[in-house]
Order: structure tokens, then sequence, then C-alpha cells
């Protein structure tokens, strides 16, 4: 049995970095790092409800980083680092066999604590849980055998693709005239003196290239008519801060593709501990379209992976074509929400789940897919995705291979 307890004193726990960082099994959105980042930014009128677990001898064994908004009710608690953060793969963080049962237990703690006048809460809303997630599975169960009503919806999947086991191998995957056209983009990029791919190597050129990408992600956006991920300056105060994080880690890949001495693309990347590669940002000139910034470096990025010795490529959220293209594994993204087991919040769910399915309905009448609706205490059926590999077949980051 474990000790579960709610804290407000997050910035105790983020202290302990590496305990943390162990507990987040090597997934980027789950580190201090991000989370840290994103509280130092958008926090300041929070309150912080983070779940913990103690084994007996009094050592943190996991943490779940939640945060309360008070409303009309008790309050909704969300997790730290949602919004347009747009974390994915959130969990229970543990590690060890005793993880499912840890994140039970903070189910059962959670769904008793409802009523609590320090942690109590009427909903739970938790988005960037990836299908497969055991862990997290095991958390809804404890919340529902506490007499929590449960949730989970899906709007889009996140795409992933594992490395072979070397760059020519990774080619048999396409046919013969798309594994001509990646072979030339690498020679274009390693030999061809017009083009120049730089990745960030000191934090000056963290700043400036992730400006780059900022700027070029932003006018691309803007000239079809939307206000771009990085609108709110906010957060872009975060993400700067967090890759300045990730790059003292030595987890970030920041890079610039020129062209005739023009930036006219770049891409935000991070390297979990796991070795997955994370692809969460790019950007290209617009004005340089002909030469495909876009492409090439949706390309370099597959190479990478054997460039590093990394073990997979995951593309995050988001249906894009260029993912299904590429990738070759799915995951269902979920949305998972918990009912607080008293009356009040038990009948604003049933107004909300009433116009869920009003709304469900009209997607049928009009021939729109349907939002995608399961039962989050089953969502580990499938494999996780971002988790570490077996120790025997991943070491650790600081043990793999660097670029040459």
């Amino acid at each position: 049995m474990f000790q579960i307890s709610i804290t407000d004193d997050l910035a105790a726990l983020l202290a302990d970095k590496v305990t943390w960082d162990r507990l987040a099994g090597g997934v980027p959105f789950r580190q201090a790092a991000w989370l840290g980042a994103w509280w130092d930014t958008f926090g300041e009128d929070l309150q912080a409800n983070v779940v913990v677990a103690h084994d007996e001898k009094g050592e943190l064994q996991g943490i779940l980083p939640l945060y309360r908004t008070p409303d009309s009710g008790t309050g909704t608690l969300s997790m730290i680092g949602d919004g347009e953060a747009c974390s994915d793969h959130v969990s229970v963080l543990a590690s060890g066999p005793h993880c499912e049962a840890i994140a039970y237990q903070m189910g059962l703690e959670l769904a008793s604590r409802a009523t609590c006048p320090q942690f109590g809460w009427s909903v739970l809303d938790i988005d960037g849980v990836v299908e497969g997630d055991a862990v997290m599975s095991a958390f809804a169960s404890g919340l529902k055998d506490g007499g929590s009503a449960l949730h989970a919806s899906s709007r889009m999947s996140i795409w992933y693709k594992p490395a072979d086991a070397s760059w020519d191998e990774h080619l048999k995957h396409y046919g013969k005239t798309q594994r001509r056209k990646m072979r030339r983009s690498i020679e274009l990029l390693q030999q061809n003196d017009e083009y120049e791919k730089r990745v960030a190597s000191n934090p000056a050129e963290v700043e400036v290239f992730l400006n780059h990408v900022i700027r070029m992600h932003q006018r691309r956006w803007n000239e079809a008519g939307q206000p771009g991920s990085f609108a709110n300056l906010k957060f872009q105060t975060f993400i700067h801060e967090a890759a300045q994080k990730f790059f003292a880690d030595g987890q970030l890949y920041v890079a610039n593709l020129r062209y005739q001495d023009t930036v006219i693309g770049g891409e935000l990347n991070i390297v979990g501990t796991n070795r997955i590669m994370y692809s969460y940002s790019a950007g290209f000139d617009t004005d340089y379209e002909a030469q495909e910034p876009g492409r090439l470096l949706c390309i370099d990025a597959l190479h990478e992976l054997y460039r590093r010795d990394l073990v997979g490529l995951d593309y995050l959220r988001g249906d894009e074509k260029y993912k299904e293209r590429f990738a070759t594994e799915q995951r269902r993204l979920f949305r998972v929400r918990a009912i607080a087991p008293t009356m009040f919040p038990r009948l604003k769910h049933a107004v909300w789940s009433t116009g869920f399915e009003v709304k469900q309905w009209m997607r049928r009448r009009t021939g729109r897919v349907e939002i995608a609706v399961q039962d989050p205490t089953s969502l580990g059926q499938a494999p996780t995705l971002g988790q570490a590999p077996p120790l025997e077949q991943a070491p650790p980051l600081e043990q793999a291979k660097t670029p040459g």
C-alpha cells in the first residue's frame, strides 16, 4: 500500500528534479523542465492540487500534477501543462511494477476528497491521454470505484514511427519513387552548398533559431486566416523557457534550414530520455515553397533517428496527411472527464451529457464523423507510445551514440 496525499507545494516537488524526472518515464511533457516552465508562465492565478504517493519508507513514488480552477461549484481540476501547450502523453508519473496500483489508489483518494474544503473538486478534465496508457486506465478505475462518473472522447490521434535497424531498412517501407525522392532530399542537404541545416548549439542560438520557427509558423497560419499557435505572447515566453531548460539537459533539437543564406524553414523537437524524438512544432517561409523546406525537414528528422541512434519519432497530436504518410503507428488521443460523486456535479454532468449527445446526433444527421467515445477504464488495451523500451534494447539517452 502507498500513502496518498494532496499538496499545493508544487515548487518543492519540482525542486527535486531528479526524482520528478525519474517518475516521468522519459516523456518530455511529463518532465520538470516542461511543467515547471508552464507553471512559471500560466500558474499565477491557479492553485496546485498535486496528488502524491509515498511508500512505507516515505520515498516519493508517484505524482499526478493537477491544478484547480475555481468555478461555480467546488472547482475544476486539470493537468498542469494543458491548454495552448498541447501536452500529449499526460499521465500519472510513476515507475516500476506498482504504477497501476499507485494510479488506482490516487483515483480512489481523489474521489473521496471531492468535498474537501481545501482540495475539493467538481469536475476533473484531463486532455492529452494516449490510447494504450494502462496507468491512466487504472487511475480512471479508481475514480469509478470511488463513485465518480466518467467520460472519454477523442477527436484526433497521435502518430509514431519506430526506428528500423538502419536508414536503408527504413526506406524499404516506401515505393521505389518515394525512396529515390527521400535519398535525394538527404543528398541535397548534405552535398548542395546552397542548402545548410544548422542545429542550435548554445543558448543564444536556441533563442534565435526558435524565433525563426515562431516567425515562419505564425506567418504561414496568418496568411491562411488563422491566429497560429504562437499568437499568445505568454505562450512564446513559456516555449522559450522550456526550450532553454531542455537545451541545458541535452534534450533540445531546434534546427534552421537555410537556402542561399536565408532561413527558409525550422523545427522544434524534443528528445526524451526514453530516446524518442518528439516533433513539437515547425515553420517554413511561404516565399520558398518551391524549395519544399517542410518536406526536406520532415525527411531529415526521420534520418536524424539513425544519426542519433534513437528508437522512434513521435509526431504528436493532429491528423495531418504528412503524418499519415511517414508514420506507421496511430493511437487515439483522449480527453478524459470525471465527475465528483456528489449531487450538484452529477446534475451539471447530466446537462453536459445531453448536449454532447445532441451534437453527436447532429453529426450523424449531417454526415459528419462522430466523436469517438470510450470507457476511460479501458484505454490501456493498446500499446503505449512514448514508453521506454526494455533497458537491454534502449540504453539511456546519455549513453546512446551522438551524431557524427
